[in-house]
């Protein structure tokens, strides 16, 4: 029994070791990753009312200090409305008329944090640019951090 005990206590020091290695790769993967904006487009089919639009970036910021200037940047425009707005979820949803789109803030550490932005898109506006990933580069432009869309 006191030889099953101690394999036990081996496995869980050597398992413990290893998730350890696992999260710095991990984070030193997603710091490469840092300022890269990466943008997803669902074109519309036949038959469907709208397709997608989404961009997300990794900020080397606080989340709140992003939820905050992105909100300062909507309440700014006057071509967007905020429609929905929590501070807790650090989401927030907005319009221009013709889309609605959502923002939400990821934080992963303290000074590291996920920016999404997700829309749906219509034939009217295909051509018009991509209101996702136009709004990204703002809030990282208006935070001072630099942003550049990756090409996969």
């Amino acid at each position: 029994m006191t030889r099953f005990v101690r394999f036990v206590a081996v496995i869980l020091v050597v398992f413990s070791f290893l998730s350890g290695v696992a999260d710095a790769q991990a984070i030193f993967l997603g710091r490469k990753a840092v300022g890269k904006v990466r943008q997803l487009t669902g074109e519309m089919k036949e038959g469907q009312p709208a397709g997608y639009d989404a961009a997300t970036v990794l900020l080397e910021a606080r989340g709140d200090r992003v939820y905050s200037k992105a909100v300062d940047v909507m309440k700014a425009s006057k071509d967007y409305r905020i429609t929905r707005q929590d501070d807790k979820a650090l989401t927030l949803e907005f319009t221009d008329g013709r889309l609605v789109a959502g923002l939400q803030i990821n934080p992963f550490e303290e000074h590291l944090c996920q920016l999404l932005i997700v829309s749906t898109t219509t034939p009217s506006n295909k051509d018009a640019g991509s209101l996702v990933l136009n709004g990204v580069l703002r809030v990282c432009k208006e935070m001072g951090v630099h942003c550049e869309p990756s090409h996969p």
